[in-house]
Order: C-alpha cells, then sequence, then structure tokens
C-alpha cells in the first residue's frame, strides 16, 4: 500500500495516476510569503511508502524549490520510503559543460533531490537518460511513454515515416515505427551554443506521398520542429505531425509550428498543455506497482 502526495502543479495527473493504484490523493498545503519566500506543509501524519508526484514546467526555479521543501516536509511527516516522481524534469538538457565555466545543470539538481531525501526517484523521459545513472546514488527509473504517443496515431497517418529531430533521439522514433510498421530515421541539426539557434540540414529523405511523425522528447519554442517540418514539407512530404513528452509551449510555439506546416501535435500530461492529449499515469503507475513488489 502507498499513498499518493500532490502538489498542485501536478494535482490532475497524480489524481490519475492515484486512480490506477486504486489510492486517494493528499494535497500539500502551499503558500507564499509576501517575501516571496515559499511554504509548504502535509496536512497529516504518514508512513510506510509516500508517492510525492511533482513537475517542474515553468516557472521552474520556484517549482524546484517546492519540490525540495516538500520531500524534506514529507520525510519530517514520518514518510518511511519516499519515492519522488518527477514528470517532467527541469535543467536536463544542460547535461554537460558545453562551454568553458558553465555547470552541469541536471547534475546539480539531481544530486539535491537526493540530499533533500528522496528514497527513490522516478521521472518522464528525461533528455538523456545516462544522467540518472551518472548523478544518482539511489534507485531511480526513466518511464518512456512513445508508445502511448505512437498508438494515437495508430489509425491516423498513411504510409508513415517516423523521424527523430537528432540522432540521439532515435531510439524514441525507433519505438514509435515498431509500433506503426513504419520506417523510421532522423534528421541532421546543428546548434549554435552562443545563440541558442537550431538549424536543421539538408538530409536525402523518401518522403514523397508519406505522412511523416516526428518524434521528441521536449518542444519548448518550437524552432527545431518548425524547421523540421519546413524542411520535410520542401522535399515533398505529405502531411507533417508531431509528437511530444513534454510540451513547454513557450514564445508563440503552437503557432510557429502550425505556421510551418504540421498538422496536429500532440503530446502527454507532464506538462499542462493544450495538447496534450496522451496520459503518462498508466505507465508510471504500472512502473509503481513494479517498486512496490520489491
Amino acid at each position: 500500500m502507498m499513498t499518493v502526495i500532490a502538489t498542485y502543479s501536478s494535482l490532475g495527473l497524480a489524481a490519475k495516476i492515484a486512480k490506477v493504484l486504486a489510492d486517494d490523493v493528499v494535497l500539500i498545503e502551499e503558500k507564499v510569503f509576501p517575501d516571496g519566500e515559499r511554504y509548504v506543509r502535509v496536512p497529516q501524519r504518514l508512513s510506510g511508502d509516500i508517492v510525492l508526484v511533482h513537475s517542474t514546467h515553468p516557472p521552474q526555479d520556484s517549482r524546484i524549490i517546492e519540490l525540495l521543501l516538500t520531500i524534506d516536509a514529507l520525510k519530517g511527516a514520518g514518510a518511511e520510503r519516499l519515492i519522488v516522481v518527477v514528470p517532467y524534469l527541469a535543467y536536463a538538457r544542460q547535461d554537460k559543460r558545453f562551454m568553458e565555466g558553465e555547470p552541469i545543470s541536471i547534475g546539480v539538481l539531481l544530486r539535491s533531490i537526493e540530499v533533500a531525501g528522496a528514497d527513490v526517484f522516478v521521472t518522464v523521459d528525461i533528455h538523456r537518460p545516462g544522467s540518472l545513472d551518472e548523478w544518482l546514488r539511489i534507485p531511480h527509473l526513466n518511464v518512456l511513454p512513445v508508445a502511448q504517443l505512437a498508438e494515437y496515431f495508430r489509425d491516423r497517418l498513411r504510409e508513415p515515416l517516423v523521424l527523430a529531430p537528432d540522432k540521439g533521439a532515435l531510439h524514441r522514433a525507433r519505438i514509435a515505427a515498431q509500433i506503426l510498421g513504419a520506417d523510421y530515421d532522423y534528421l541532421e541539426k546543428r546548434r549554435d551554443r552562443i545563440t541558442g539557434e537550431v538549424k536543421v540540414l539538408p538530409k536525402s529523405l523518401n518522403v514523397k506521398e508519406r505522412d511523416v511523425l516526428i518524434i521528441d522528447d521536449i518542444v519548448s519554442t518550437g524552432g527545431t520542429l518548425a524547421r523540421a517540418a519546413e524542411s520535410i514539407v520542401a522535399v515533398g512530404g505529405s502531411r507533417v505531425y508531431a509528437a511530444c513528452t513534454h510540451a513547454l509551449l513557450v514564445s508563440g510555439a503552437l503557432d510557429r509550428v502550425y505556421q510551418a506546416g504540421i498538422e496536429e501535435i500532440v503530446a502527454t500530461d507532464t506538462v499542462p498543455s493544450p495538447v496534450s492529449r496522451v496520459s503518462v499515469a498508466e505507465p508510471v503507475a504500472r512502473a509503481l506497482m513494479e517498486l512496490l513488489s520489491q
């Protein structure tokens, strides 16, 4: 038996996970003091296995502070084994020192979560799964919801080709292609580390009169996705669709990708958004049940 704890940032997803587990949700009390400092409180004494569901989507920094404070509060309230579920983990893209003088941001965050008191860590489709092994000493799990995203498109695509936006995301395209019975490939891209601008490089692709599904972990500004769509349309792609796990959709991203020729973009509910049509509740709940049985 486990108790599901939620903060306001992830209450909807936490309730879905709890429903799969046939459990109720305990909501953390939260407020912000006049000077901007944050306050959290666990409303009851706890025991046994506790599952905290808390995403760190924008505003990331305040949600990270809430996460660390809540972990400490839960341990103080009696949590014996605290399983911390962070559906969207911020700062995961800064996983190495790309330029001299930079921090490894994901390392700082993961170490902080462990030091705060997490006993087990679960996230969904982290940008680079190896980061968990590098920075955590506690048991950890990365839930990949590509199968759920692919199922959404099962009967919607004609002669589909699944594309990853770069070689590093090819594993997502491979899984989706297997489910859809489709071919898969990846695009070549280059990012300017000073400006952050991404260029999608020309590549010979057999897309003529085919529906193309671009699949990735994060859509933030939508710039990479828009350029990818434009490159596909330019070489004869019939219709272009997009799927992602985490739809941050900042700075006019939705308008940008639709103007580039995307027919539809679909995301999971790790981050609440207008396109979050696929839930990760089922795969996360299954992962939690496996952990509980250990």
